[in-house]
């Protein structure tokens, strides 16, 4: 009878809960387990999402990107024309995968770096491997008739190298068939004006280029209305009008086909020369229209002749 009526709370280490008197039964470690858990799985997803995200954007990459082989075709032959624009006709160029290489000889590291800025500003290039090598020795005997024949002065092939590298990030770009030039090109024209208001004495031509549709004669004068646009811009901010030099080529220069798109809209552009001291610049186009044929007849007798003059009339 006493063993029955025995409070259970004192039988041993026997426990029958919080309800009978009993310790409460701690849940710390169901709760640690469980929110580890949690962000463990959370982890994972997030892990799992970045991979995701990555190839969809090497994929829409990828899409965007055109013909493997025409693309770096085209890229080629715009690396190389830059050269040829920046005073660097001897770097060989070679495009790998959207790599860029450089390889050949220049004269100073000073003109091997600015070929790597050139390249590297090209859109669509991943990256440029400069092989340029420079010549240990700095000593180059020129004969002093063979001078004349140089295109220009080191320090202005380098000039000429940084000027192409501001004006090939974004191309001056105008709206069809006429001179008002887009708000898209503001930030080329202010790198431009940068780089003359930073080089007080330098000079330069600037020359305007068209695609073949159309006329001649309205390419060229396209062209030449483009050319007097730009300058006007780069008066605006700030650069003196002396130094700036405006010619009209129209279609006949182009850098690529004139077939397709693409080729087209290479053709249609604006283009910066710096002129040494003493230089004029390039001089306008031969066209193929041929001028009408004027005959002047030599006068017999042997008085010296009448010079004549023209005025308008009102």
């Amino acid at each position: 009878m006493t063993n029955w009526m025995r409070d259970p709370r004192n039988s041993g280490n026997r426990s029958f809960g919080p309800a009978f008197g009993g310790p409460r039964r701690s849940g710390s470690n169901r709760r640690s387990g469980g929110l580890r858990e949690l962000i463990q799985e959370r982890r994972g997803i997030l892990i799992v999402a970045v991979i995701v995200i990555f190839f969809i954007i090497a994929a829409i990459g990828a899409s965007n990107r055109p013909d493997s082989e025409e693309g770096q075709q085209s890229l080629l032959s715009e690396v190389q024309s830059a050269m040829v624009q920046a005073g660097l006709p001897t770097v060989e160029v070679r495009v790998i995968d959207w790599n860029v290489i450089l390889e050949g000889q220049v004269p100073s590291s000073d003109l091997k770096e600015a070929a790597g800025r050139v390249a590297q500003a090209q859109s669509g290039v991943v990256n440029v491997d400069n092989r340029l090598v420079v010549p240990a020795s700095a000593i180059i005997e020129i004969e002093t008739e063979t001078v004349s024949e140089l295109p220009a002065a080191l320090s202005d092939l380098l000039l000429q190298a940084r000027l192409s590298e501001a004006a090939a990030r974004a191309p001056i770009e105008f709206e069809s068939g006429g001179d008002r030039i887009t708000e898209d090109s503001a930030t080329t024209l202010d790198q431009i004006a940068s780089f003359l208001s930073t080089n007080v004495t330098v000079r330069v031509q600037i020359v305007g280029h068209t695609d073949s549709d159309g006329d001649e004669v309205a390419n060229l004068n396209l062209s030449t209305l483009r050319a007097e646009a730009v300058r006007s811009q780069l008066v605006a901010r700030g650069i003196d009008p002396e130094r700036l030099l405006t010619l009209g080529y129209g279609e006949y220069d182009p850098v690529a086909d004139n077939i397709t798109q693409e080729g087209k809209k290479r053709n249609r552009r604006i283009e910066f020369l710096v002129l040494p001291e003493g230089n004029g610049g390039i001089e306008p186009p031969t066209t193929t229209t041929e001028p009408p044929v004027t005959t002047t007849e030599v006068p017999s007798s042997t008085t010296e002749p009448t010079v004549s003059s023209t005025t308008e009339s009102e």
